[in-house]
């Protein structure tokens, strides 16, 4: 059993233990977990050379790739020992969890927009369809996607999203390719590692359910 997880930047504080955390889940359960690391706040002087038109957007879109394996080496320097992968051949041999470095997937298939609507959710969203995953856990810091009051929605289909322009805690272009694939992720807080739990196994708990069909 194969879980897909982006693990967000905005939880480099809490990103190891949230990684201890899932190591002693999947080793118990004899589940695969695949970590793809968000940039954090490896991305932000980036983001701000970007805006600042001193790069391009090839060179941002590659740099703020980089950024994530930033993220994936800060993850993986604890313990337990965490093998990193680079490509998707080396699935097979990364054991019970892995962290996925990006960057030589991307450039083996340079099919998403070069642009500051993709960004980690997207490219976490891209690598489990390459394997053949048609949902992923997006770990983060909020609950989930809030209505205009502030209160949780639990499930909305991609299409709305598309057509707010605040989608909160979520890139601009996951929506359409979670419609152009037939994709659903599910948003929960990483603060809460329990919840992940709830997610992989069934259970009502505080999220957002993006999905699609």
């Amino acid at each position: 059993m194969k879980i897909i997880i982006k693990l967000g930047g905005s939880l480099l504080a809490e990103g190891r233990e949230i990684m201890r955390f899932l190591s002693d889940y999947a080793e118990k359960k004899a589940v695969f977990f695949i970590i793809i690391p968000g940039g954090g706040p490896f991305v932000e002087v980036i983001r701000e050379l970007s805006e600042r038109r001193t790069i391009s957007e090839d060179a941002a879109h590659w740099m703020a790739v980089l950024a994530m394996h930033q993220y994936g080496f800060f993850l993986a320097d604890g313990e337990p020992a965490i093998p990193l992968v680079e490509r998707m051949e080396e699935l097979s041999n990364a054991g019970h969890l892995c962290i996925v470095l990006p960057y030589k997937i991307l450039k083996a298939d340079d099919s998403l927009p070069h642009t500051w609507d993709v960004t980690s959710d997207t490219i976490a969203a891209f690598i489990a369809d390459k394997l053949g995953e048609k949902r992923f856990i997006k770990v983060t810091d909020v609950d989930g996607i809030l209505d205009e009051d502030g209160s949780l929605i639990k499930q909305i289909h991609a299409k709305e999203l598309i057509e707010k322009e605040d989608k909160r805690c979520i890139d601009a272009e996951l929506p359409r390719f979670l419609m152009r694939n037939k994709m659903s992720c599910v948003i929960v807080n990483g603060n809460f590692p329990e919840r992940i739990i709830d997610v992989i196994e069934g259970r009502g708990t505080i999220c957002t359910e993006l999905f699609t069909t």
